[in-house]
C-alpha cells in the first residue's frame, strides 16, 4: 500500500556488459522484483552513472526501458546522457521523455574531467531547466590521475568527495541559481556537504573566496534533495536533518550493486531509527519522492 510503500531513486541494473559482471550477484528483473517486495520498495528509478558516446548511450537508454517494461507500475528510469556533445544530448532528452518516457535523468559529477557546472554544460542545463527535470547526480572516480591510496575502491570514499565537488561547482559558480527548475537530487547523503555546509557557507564567506552570503549558500542547500543510499546511519540522518529539513530527504539502496544483506540492513535501521518521526518516515520512504515522480500515484 501506498502508506508503507518506499520509492527506491537510486537502483541500479547489472548487464553483461558491466566489467565487473562476473564478480556481482545473479541478477534479473524477477530476482530484483521478489526482493524489492520482501523489502517494502513498491517503486524504483534504474539508472546507470555513465555517459558514453551517442551511439552507446541510446543503446543503454534503450536497455533501461527495456528493464523497467518488466513493470512499469513498479519500474521508471533516469535516462543517460552523452553530455560531452551537447547537440546528441540535447537530441537524447527529447528522445528520453518522447520515446521512453524517461523520469528524468542520471548524470555523472564530470565527464572526463568536465564536471557538471562547467560552462559548456549551460546549453544542457538550460533545456533540463526549461523541462523541470528531475536529475540524479551520481559520482564517478574523480577525474585525472588522483591516486586512490590504501583502497581498492575508490568508490568506498572517492565518490562522496566528488559528489561534493561537483555541487559545489554547480553552486558556486551560480548555475543551481541559473538553473533552479531542475530539481538535484545529490546521491549518497550529499557527499560530505551535510557536515562540511558550515566551511562551505560561513567560512567561505569569511574568507572572501565566493560571492555568495552564507545565507544563500545554506538556502541552496536546502533547495536540494538528497537520497540515502549507502548513508543509513543515525549520524547521518541527524545531520541531513539538521541541514536541509525531512522535506527534502529521499529513500534509495543503490541495488542491486550493494550486496543485499546490505540493502536489507539499510531498510532496517531507517525503519528503526528514531531521529525521524513516524510522519517523517513516510515522507522520506514515498511522499517526497512520489512528489517528484508523479509515475507512483497513478498507480
Amino acid at each position: 500500500m501506498k502508506t508503507e510503500m518506499i520509492i527506491d531513486v537510486h537502483h541500479h541494473v547489472i548487464g553483461k556488459n558491466n566489467p565487473n559482471f562476473a564478480n556481482l550477484p545473479k541478477w534479473d528483473m524477477q530476482i530484483d522484483a521478489e526482493e524489492s517486495e520482501r523489502l517494502g520498495i513498491g517503486g524504483a528509478l534504474l539508472s546507470l552513472p555513465v555517459s558514453s558516446t551517442p551511439e552507446q548511450t541510446r543503446a543503454i537508454n534503450n536497455f533501461l526501458a527495456g528493464y523497467a517494461s518488466y513493470d512499469n507500475k513498479r519500474y521508471g528510469i533516469l535516462t543517460c546522457l552523452p553530455s560531452a556533445n551537447v547537440e546528441a544530448t540535447l537530441k537524447e532528452i527529447e528522445y528520453s521523455y518522447d520515446s521512453l518516457h524517461a523520469d528524468g535523468f542520471c548524470m555523472p559529477s564530470h565527464v572526463g574531467g568536465m564536471y557538471i557546472g562547467d560552462d559548456r554544460m549551460d546549453e544542457i542545463l538550460a533545456e533540463l531547466n526549461r523541462r523541470n527535470a528531475v536529475v540524479l547526480l551520481h559520482p564517478v572516480k574523480p577525474g585525472g590521475d588522483v591516486p586512490t591510496l590504501s583502497v581498492t575502491d575508490p568508490s568506498v570514499w572517492e565518490f562522496p568527495f566528488d559528489t561534493t565537488r561537483a555541487i559545489m561547482d554547480l553552486l558556486y559558480r551560480g548555475k543551481l541559481k541559473k538553473y533552479s527548475n531542475i530539481k538535484w537530487i545529490v546521491s549518497h547523503a550529499g557527499g560530505v556537504l551535510p557536515y562540511l555546509a558550515y566551511r562551505f557557507s560561513t567560512v567561505a564567506e569569511e574568507c572572501k573566496a565566493i560571492n555568495l552570503s552564507k545565507e544563500e549558500i545554506l538556502d541552496s542547500f536546502k533547495n536540494l534533495y538528497y537520497d540515502l543510499a549507502l548513508s543509513t546511519s543515525d549520524t547521518v540522518f541527524q545531520t541531513l536533518k539538521d541541514m536541509a529539513g525531512t522535506s527534502q530527504i529521499v529513500f534509495g539502496t543503490d541495488a542491486p550493486l550493494r550486496p543485499k544483506t546490505g540493502t536489507q540492513d539499510s531498510v532496517a535501521i531507517f525503519k528503526n531509527t528514531s531521529i525521524f518521526t513516524t510522519e517523517e518516515k513516510q515522507n522520506i520512504a514515498y511522499n517526497n519522492s512520489a512528489r517528484l515522480f508523479p509515475r507512483f500515484t497513478k498507480n
